[in-house]
Formats: C-alpha cells, structure tokens, sequence
C-alpha cells in the first residue's frame, strides 16, 4: 500500500519509481571476437523522465520527456473525466423542470426563459453525439471540438439560468435556490471534464461568488440578511471542498491507474521483446509448427504410455550434405579457437544461402553442413532449390581458400526420398532428419568429388531440365549405393539460372542505367548479372550483414528515437484511444455487477489507495452543521447536544478508516489496526453505513427538536401555529396584489400580538434544514466504501425522510416562514422538498457513475496485469524452450545481446572438462521402415523414450553441473567442467579439480542402469558403448543466424574414439583419464593400444567398478584376450567420418573399408598438441 500511495503522488515520482524498477543494470559478458564503440548518449535532463526500462531497446533507456509524459497524461485524464459530463447535463435539465414545474405562477418571461434553457440544455445533449464513433477523420475532429467546447458552455448556460431564474423571481430571498447552489458547486469539480487551474481559479471562483452574491444583490429586505449570507457562505463552500476533495481524489486514482499502466506498458515491451528473441531464436533452430506444439504441451501432464514425440513423416524432400575437403590439412596451423571462428564464418554465409534458396538447416558436425529441402513446407522445386544450394555452397568456399590460403573445397551430395523429421529427447532439443534416404545423401556426399555437386537419379527426376548433368559412377564407389540401386550424376551446367528477388531488382536498376547505352548493352548486362547471380547475391547478403553489425552513434539515436515514438504510441494506445466506459457494458449487468463472480468478488475486496479519503467530508459536514446553525437556527441546548453527540462516533470510524493512508505520520499499531479493519470488507462498509445514517438522521432529528423547541419555548403557541396554517388555502379573493399573507387572514390585533410574540431576533429558517439534508446527501454520494446502490438506497431514503418532516411535521414553521416572506404562492416546504428530489435523483445518477468509474480502473488494472500475465506465460514457455535448445549461460548471451550482428561469434575456452560419448551400436538392427513400425516412425519413439529417460537424469541434483551437448542419432554426448562459475586454486588437489569428471562416470554408470530398466521392460537387448575422456575444449555457437552449440578440440575427438573403438557394454577411456579417476577409487583393466588418427597408438583401459571408499586404489590390469577376439580389438581400424555423419545407420567396420582422401572424412583440427589444436570432433566418433 506504501508504494501505490508514493506512486500516485506526482508523475515525476511515479517516472522515478518506474526508471528505478526498470532500469536495474544487467551485466553482459562482451563479445571476444569484436569491439563496439558504446553510442554517445545524452544525459537526461532533471526534467527528463525514463519512460522505458532496461530491455525495451534491448539493453538501452528511452528518454520521455516531462512534457510528452504530461500531455499523454492530460489527454488520459480528460477523456476518462468528460463520461461525468452527461451527469452535470442531467442535473442541471432535473433543476431547469423544477423551475418549470414548482413556482407555478410565473410571469410570461420567466416561463420562456426556462423553456429556453431546457432546449439549450437538450441541444446540448444532441450536440455531444455527433461524431460519436465515426470513423471518418472530419467528424472524429469535429467530435472532439465539441467535446472541448461543451464542457465550457454547459457551465456558462447553467450558470446564466441561475442568474435569469434570480432576476426575474418578483420576490427573492437568499435561501430560495440555496439548495441548487450547493449542488452545482460541487457538480462543477466532479463532473466537468476540465484541467484544475482553469476549473479552479475561473470556473470555480466564479461559481462560488456568483451564487453567493446574487441572490444577496436581489433579495428582499430581511432582518437577518447577514446571518444567511454568513450561513450560505459556509454551506457552499462546503460542498466546493466537498468536490475538490473529490476532484483530487479522481486524480490521484487516475494518475495511480496512468502510471501503473505505463509501467505496465513498460515490463510488458521488455517481455515482450525478450519473448520476441526467446522466439527467434527458438525458431531459428525449431521450424515454427514444431516450436508452437511444443509451447502448447509445456506444462501439460500426459497419461500416455510413451513421452510425447514431435515427429512427422515427409515424402519428396530433398535432402544436402556438404563437407570441405581438405579442411585436415589447414587444421594443423590453427587453434581450436581460430578454426572455430573460420567455420562460424564460413556457415553463417551458408546458413545466409539456405535462407535465400529455402533451406532447412538441419545441423552442423565439424565441418560437415547439411539442409533439406521440402519440408516441413512442402514445395515442388525443393531438388531445384536444392541444387542451387550446393552450387552456391562450391562458390562460397573461396572465402576459406583466400583465408587459408590452401586449395579447400566442398563436397556436396543430394538425395531426394523421405524422411522423419522432428526432435528426440527432453533436454538440448535439435531438430533433425532420420531414414534410410537420409544415410543416402550422406553417401552421395562422401562418394563424391571437390568441387561437384553429386545428385542421385532420385533428385534428378525432380529438376525439369533445369540443369545438365553427366553420369558420376557413384554406386562403383559406395557399396550402400549400389545396395539402393541408384545412379548418381555430376551437375555440369545450369540451364535455366535462378533468379531471385534480390537479382531482379539488381537487374532493374542495371537495366535503367544502361536504358540509354548503345544497343545490347543491356541484354548484356543481364546477362551477366544472371550468370553471377550466386555470388552476387551472396555477396550483397555479406555487405549487408557487415553493414548492419555497426552501427553509427546517429543510427542507435534515430533507433532510440524510433521505439521512443512506439513507446508513446503504445502508450496512447493503450491509455488515451481506449474506451472503458463502453467497453464495461458488455463485462457489467444492469445492477453494474460484474458477470465474472470471481471478478465481482475480487472487486469486492479490492481496496483503491486512500480509498477512505472521502469519510472525511461526513465529519467536515457535521462539523458545519454547528456552524452554519449557530448563524440561522435556534441556539437551544438541546440543539447542540443533537448535532455535538454524533460527532464523536464518527470521528471515531473516520479516524480508524483514514488512519492506514497516513502511516508516515501515526504510530505503527494504529495504522496496523487501520488495515486490519479496512481488509474486512463487510466491517468497512458497515463503518460507512453508520456514518452516512449517522449524519442524515441527526438531521432528521435536529428537524424534530426544532419543533419542539419553539413549542416548548412558546414562542408561538400551537394553536396559533394550527390557526395560521388551517387558514392558508380559505382565500378567495385578494386585493390589490392578489398575494395572500397572515395580515389578510387574520385581525390586525391578532397578527400584532404574534409579532411581538415572535421578536424578529428569534425568526430562524427552517428551510436551511432541508437545504443542509442536500450537502448531507453530497457527503454520503462520495463514500468511496459503499456500492452504488447502497448509496443510491440511502440517498432516497434520508431525502424521503427530509420531505416528510418538510411537508408533515415542520408545516407549521415553514408556514410561519412563508408568512415572514410575504406568503409566497407556493409553500416553502414543497419547493425545498422538490430541491431535494433533484438533489436525490442527481447524486444517485452520480453515485452510479462514481461505482462505474470505480469498476473500469479496476478493469483496466485486471486486463493489464492479466496481459503481462500472458506475456509474461509466453515469456517463460518461450524460456523454457530456448534453455532446452542451448545451455542457460549460452542462451542469456545471445538474449541479452539483441544489438550483435547474427555472425558474430560466441565462444568460451575451458582447461578442464569431461567429455562422454555413449551409443547403442545395435539400434541399427532394430530400425527398420517397415510397415509394422510406422516407416521408422516407432522404432524412433523407443529411441525417445531411451534418450529421455537418459535426460531425465541430468534433472538429478548430483548431475546439475553436467551439460548434454547433443545427440547424433543413438549417440548421447555430454559434457562436465563446463561450469562459468567454478574458480578453483591452481594448487587444487586432483580430487578436487577433476571431482567433475568423477560425476561424468557416475552418470555414464547410471545410463547402463537407465537402459538396463528400458530393456527390462521392453524385453530388448540393447548396451552401451561408451568412451570418456578429459582435458581443455572450445564450446561456442556455430551460425548465429541459426546457433548450434558444441564443443571442439583434441579432447572431444579422442572420446569420440573412445565410444567408437570400444567395445558394447564397456566404458573406455585413455591412460591419463584412467590416472585421474583412480584417485576416485575407479578400478580399472588395460586394454592395450589403440589406433587413434592424429595421436597414434594411445593405451586405453576399460573401467571395471569402483573400490571400497578406503581401500587403495588398484592398478590396472592388462586383458588377456585370445582366439579372434584379440585380433579384432588390436586391429581395430578408423572408424569413417560417415559414421558420425550418419544419425541412424552405424556401418560396420567390415562393410565400410577405408577408402581414399576424398572418400575418407576423417580429418584432423590439430597436429597432436593436446592443449593447442584440436580434432574437429565431428569428423570422428
């Protein structure tokens, strides 16, 4: 509560608590690969305010002016004010009827004159529709000229009918339209929709003065002018502070409303725009059906048998694998880290092709890239496409050859069939392509020859003639090939060159600039764009990208100056150009009760900030009544202990009410007991019930003792009360004048004596009674506690009750007042009673609109606080997603760094991880795409539910610091020691340093025991194959446009060759990891050496178990293998490149032999160095 009522008390305050809330600084580790010179920025001036927050901008802070802050505010404020205006038209039409019905003898002039401003007033109400929801621009002005002009003029007309209504009233008295007086000046804060200091010091003063003095200036001579004036002073000005506490109340909770919308507004674009990149980049590595049906399930419990799998069957795609030949010989004289950024170089001008020939991305392995065509979106050109693709791919290579000087070039391979695609697992989701075809293409690759594009008779089929080709003999190369029965094909030439947006507008513009060149000219130089179309649009995509990674101090100004204007357009948007009012009908019953019970009761008990502000005018008004009846009425001790006696209890409720909005000034307890009484709603409203019944029956009452009074004191007897009121209505005749008074009823002698009976000092007024009831009726009309109709209920009732003592119980004092005012034609009582049921029917109208404007803020703080609610869902949906794609450190980096360019590089070195490759070598015997399975689709499901039981581990406490990095078809990988926030001592011991890599075979052991309860309960004979290793690595992101996150170095290479050259069921690893963890207590037996490309013969030992905790760690024990068995695993060959690059299909050691160079794709990122240069990993299991 506290904080709402700091916030409502400027703008500028309500600014400084967003800027604070909002611009909480986020550290972003800075890109290693390049510098960007921070943009100058203004300071901001004390004048200036942060409209935005950190993130709105992606990390920099919009600057609102003070100015545009206060006009959006002064519009907002307005427009939700100008709904009480029809409220003032309605009051002041319900005044000009009783001036038309009530005094009922009136001259010709002032008839017309009333009829007059009813029309004006009904003219006025015509006026206020006109353009009312057009959407033509004429009448949308004209609408709100109107509407800037009405307001004005609706107070000038009103008050030139009270002034017209006085001046032409043949006999006046100050206490006449006193009643009117009172009403209109408290209508004038609360409903007119005008800026304070023009309401205040114009229209107010002058309302005030105007109808104070000028029923003075034409009233009768009375003896007691004075004190009226004096009482009518006092009485007005009450109902003025009445409004203005009114007033300023509405604009506190309007500008509470503004200000927390805004800042809504404010966290909702930060969410909104970090949902933006959440949602690119989660689409940037999910195609978006899939990322929408895996938001939607999110959250959701599924009582299904299996995990839920996103997978879906395509026919007709067309299906790239690309590799650079050579890459072995470079990788020698580059680190780790420089090869990684030559391949995110490299990929991102590929990835920048895929998108300009529609491409699928499918995943990157080391220097191996591959992309489908024709799906998820179907398309009849996707072999076209294809095919443009890899020749643009051999064009995109130079940029490696001039960068490496080495003569690298790339190997493209195409296959046209089915596939599945989707993603497998729970953790580091990876879009991929599985099938038979799938392994296909990546043989036409490794079948094929630098520089070509190698296509089967399969994507053939699908060119139309587009391209000429010739036979490539690839089935004489490729065993599985020759298997599948295709011819494979080199593409020769392009027939029918594509042509792409961007070439067709580079044409256009050579084409107008060649328009006057010799003849032919032109054709040539179309031609000659449309024979380079690859690399020129490859090279206008490179410039752009370049272009657009720097940007100018003037560029991020204008760009700040750009989401500035959005802000402020959302901002109207949001606030000014709404219509709640409207709006609130259709969410609303008649009775203004939500339709929503749940909103309803929320309602109910929801508390505005100084919400109990208004009790203050129930004791401000019986406060005056000992004022302004000390002035007017009788000055009797029974009197004073009538109106005194109450004021006590509602102090007492007004204080306790009031006590929490002052917690700065009141002692803790008080202000706690305050809350605790204002949180229950039914003891609030009780408190406000009695105080509104409180001050309308004291009234009420004190209108019995003033009878009493003057009967007790006898100052008229009640005979001479009943005489002179029984004798009002026997005239019928009446010289002269024709105005009937006592002196015409009765004998001179008896109206004398009453005369001197009444000494003029003692006449007193009890009509003010009655007008008083009218500023009792305003009190209860602003308790902000009660329901419109329970205010509406009590407004009727206590005026009923007012009119029933005017008209039955104080008759005879209001007969003696008319004949003190020369008997007017029509009784004092029945014209204050007919004040009071306008008075009653104006404020319960307003009292509807007060709950109705009540119940829109409250709509309105609902619906925005339910729309961040929605962004914010999105937000985390989004989160969640994008943590399940790329660790959470990786993912905050590219989410915070909105302003990078796409091709920027991200990448972190780190000395000690664990590096784990596990397979299951005989799930390419089970898969088969069989009807029975669903073409492969069921076979992949068991594949799910393996890899999500294995991720489901790393859900495990003990397993928190371990990363899987990726899946390569029933290969998991993982990793440990990749941990930004481990800072150990270079003094730490082993078992500290490496506690990690103890972890890693911790984990491996718990995926046996995973698979081992799979195969129980599947009844298959499923193992792993596993290998680790440790020592430094490169992780990064490789194409940005697309990130894909791995690691890279010796170390991965070498566990990979730890998985692929072990044996199943076995875990194997090197001597040194083997050192290391018997510091662990690991026991372990030798194997023997192994042939690892790159690093020679290296001893490898299979891990046995682990020792008792105190028992001394073992040392390894040789294998002692016999018979084949030991010639197999001593003369264990490489396994091939393709391997890896093959998601589902694991070929054999003896249907694969190694084969030539350009067959081959094992090669090499280092030249043995561990710690300097690594092996690309994707290039060896």
């Amino acid at each position: 509560m506290p904080e709402k009522e700091e916030k409502g008390t400027s703008l500028e305050n309500g600014q400084a608590a967003a800027a604070a809330a909002n611009s909480t600084p986020t550290k972003t580790k800075p890109q290693p690969q390049r510098q960007k010179t921070p943009p100058a920025r203004r300071r901001p001036n004390d004048s200036d305010v942060v409209a935005g927050g950190v993130g709105i901008t992606g990390g920099g802070v919009v600057i609102l002016p003070q100015h545009v802050l206060n006009e959006l505010y002064h519009n907002y404020s307005i427009k939700q004010r100008r709904s009480g205006l029809k409220w003032f038209l309605f009051a002041a039409v319900l005044f000009n009827i009783w001036t038309i019905i009530i005094p009922w003898d009136q001259e010709v002039a002032t008839r017309v004159v009333n009829c007059c401003m009813l029309l004006a007033y009904l003219a006025l109400t015509g006026l206020l529709h006109i353009g009312r929801g057009s959407e033509k621009p004429t009448l949308k002005r004209l609408h709100e000229i109107l509407l800037t002009i009405i307001p004005r003029t609706l107070w000038l007309l009103s008050i030139l009918h009270f002034v017209a209504y006085v001046i032409l009233q043949p006999s006046f008295s100050p206490r006449d339209v006193l009643g009117w007086a009172i009403l209109l000046n408290f209508l004038v804060y609360v409903t007119l929709p005008l800026p304070l200091i023009f309401l205040g010091l114009s229209i107010g003063c002058c309302s005030y003065l105007i109808c104070l003095s000028l029923p003075v200036a034409y009233s009768r001579q009375d003896p007691m002018l004075s004190n009226q004036v004096a009482a009518n002073a006092v009485l007005i000005a009450t109902a003025a502070l009445i409004g203005l506490l009114y007033y300023f109340m509405g604009e506190a909770k309007q500008k509470r409303a503004f200000l927390e919308a805004k800042k809504s507004l404010e966290v909702k674009m930060v969410i909104e725009e970090q949902s933006a990149e959440q949602e690119r980049l989660l689409l940037s590595v999910l195609p978006k059906h899939v990322a929408i049906k895996m938001r939607e399930d999110l959250g959701s419990s599924s009582s299904e048998a299996f995990k839920k799998i996103y997978m879906s069957r395509h026919e007709n795609v067309s299906i790239l694998y690309a590799d650079i030949v050579g890459f072995t010989a470079i990788s020698s004289t580059y680190s780790a880290q420089d090869l990684v950024k030559m391949l995110n170089e490299l990929f991102a001008r590929f990835d920048r092709l895929a998108e300009k020939y529609q491409q699928l991305r499918i995943k990157i392995l080391g220097d191996c890239y591959y992309c489908i065509s024709g799906a998820p979106d179907e398309r009849p050109d996707h072999a076209v496409m294809c095919v443009h693709m890899g020749l643009s791919m051999v064009k995109a290579i130079k940029y490696v050859q001039q960068k490496a000087n080495s003569p690298v070039d790339m190997r493209v391979g195409i296959h046209t069939g089915a596939v599945l695609a989707g993603i497998l697992g729970q953790r580091q989701w990876q879009f991929d392509v599985y099938s038979k075809d799938v392994e296909l293409a990546n043989k036409m690759e490794s079948s094929g020859k630098a520089g070509r594009v190698h296509i089967s008779d399969k994507t053939l089929a699908f060119l139309n003639g587009e391209f000429e080709v010739e036979p490539a003999f690839g089935e004489k190369r490729e065993e599985l090939l020759r298997i599948a029965g295709l011819k494979t094909y080199f593409i020769t030439k392009v027939v029918k060159p594509f042509a792409s947006p961007c070439a067709k507008k580079i044409n256009e513009t050579q084409a107008e600039n060649n328009h006057t060149s010799p003849n032919g000219s032109t054709n040539e130089a179309i031609t000659g764009a449309d024979d380079n179309d690859g690399l020129d649009d490859e090279e206008l995509l490179a410039q752009t990208v370049v272009s657009n990674g720097h940007q100018t101090p003037g560029e991020e100004d204008e760009e700040e100056q750009v989401k500035l204007e959005n802000f402020k357009q959302r901002l109207k948007d949001e606030l000014v150009t709404r219509d709640g009012h409207e709006n609130l009908i259709k969410d609303t019953n008649v009775f203004l009760r939500f339709k929503n019970p749940q909103l309803e009761q929320s309602y109910a008990v929801y508390r505005e900030p100084y919400s109990s502000l208004p009790l203050l005018a129930a004791l401000l008004v019986q406060c005056i009544d000992v004022l302004y009846s000390y002035l007017v009425l009788p000055r009797s001790t029974l009197h004073f202990i009538n109106i005194a006696a109450p004021l006590v209890p509602i102090a007492m409720l007004v204080v306790i009410s009031i006590a929490e909005s002052f917690s700065g000034m009141l002692p803790k307890f008080f202000v706690d007991v305050s809350k605790r009484f204002n949180d229950i709603t039914f003891v609030r409203e009780l408190a406000a019930i009695i105080i509104a019944l409180t001050i309308g029956l004291s009234n009420v009452v004190d209108m019995f003792f003033f009878v009493t009074f003057v009967r007790t004191e006898h100052i008229v007897s009640e005979s001479e009360f009943n005489a002179t009121a029984g004798l009002e209505g026997d005239v019928e005749d009446v010289e002269d004048s024709g105005v009937v008074t006592a002196e015409h009823l009765l004998p001179a002698s008896f109206v004398e004596q009453m005369r001197e009976a009444v000494p003029t000092e003692r006449v007193l007024y009890p009509s003010y009674l009655s007008n008083f009831g009218i500023l009792i009726l305003i009190a209860i009309a602003v308790i902000a506690q009660l329901t419109h109709l329970t205010k509406i209920l009590l407004l009727l009732s206590i005026a009923a009750l007012h009119c029933y003592f005017n008209i039955f119980i104080m008759q005879d004092l209001y007969s003696l007042e008319d004949d003190l005012s020369h008997q007017p034609l029509i009784s004092t009582r029945y014209c204050a009673s007919g004040l009071l049921i306008v008075a009653a029917l104006a404020l319960s109208t307003l009292a509807r609109h007060m709950d109705h404007e009540d119940r829109v803020i409250f709509k309105w703080k609902t619906e925005v606080a339910e729309q961040k609610e929605t962004a914010n869902d999105m937000r985390q949906r989004n989160e969640a997603l994008v943590y399940n794609v790329l660790p959470v450190h990786v993912a905050e980096h590219f989410m915070k760094n909105t302003k990078r360019s796409h091709d920027d590089l991200y990448s972190q070195s780190y000395a000690e991880v664990g590096v784990l490759f596990a397979s299951m070598p005989n799930f390419s015997d089970f898969y088969s795409e069989e009807t029975v399975n669903n073409q492969g689709l069921e076979c992949l499901r068991f594949l799910n539910e393996v890899i999500s039981d294995f991720d489901a581990l790393l859900e495990l406490p003990q397993f928190q610091d371990i990363i899987k990095i990726k899946t390569i078809g029933s290969t998991y990988m993982a990793a440990s020691g990749i941990n930004l926030q481990r800072n150990l001592r270079n003094d730490a011991p082993i078992t500290e340093r490496w506690s990690h890599l103890a972890v890693l075979v911790e984990f491996a052991l718990e995926l046996k025991h995973a698979l081992q309860g799979i195969n129980e309960q599947s009844f298959n004979h499923f193992v792993l194959k596993m290998g680790i290793n440790h020592g430094p690595i490169t992780a990064g992101v490789i194409g940005a446009r697309k990130p894909h996150y791995d690691i890279w170095g010796n170390t991965v290479n070498v566990a990979s060759r730890m998985e692929s050259t072990g044996k199943a069921g076995a875990i194997q690893v090197t001597e040194e990891t083997c050192n290391i963890l018997q510091e662990f207590g690991y026991t372990f037996q030798q194997r023997g050496l192994v042939a690892v490309k790159g690093k020679g013969q290296l001893m490898t030992y299979y891990l046995q178990g682990k020792s008792q905790p105190n028992a001394e760690p073992a040392a390894p024990t040789p294998i002692e293998l016999h018979g084949p068995e030991s010639t197999t695993l001593e003369s264990t060959t490489e396994l091939e490149a393709s391997d890896i690059k093959t998601p589902l299909l694991k070929v054999k050691t003896q249907d694969a032999p190694a084969e030539s160079e350009g067959i081959a794709q094992e090669s090499s990122l280092g030249n043995g160095c561990a710690g300097q240069v690594g092996e690309s990993q994707s290039l060896l299991e």
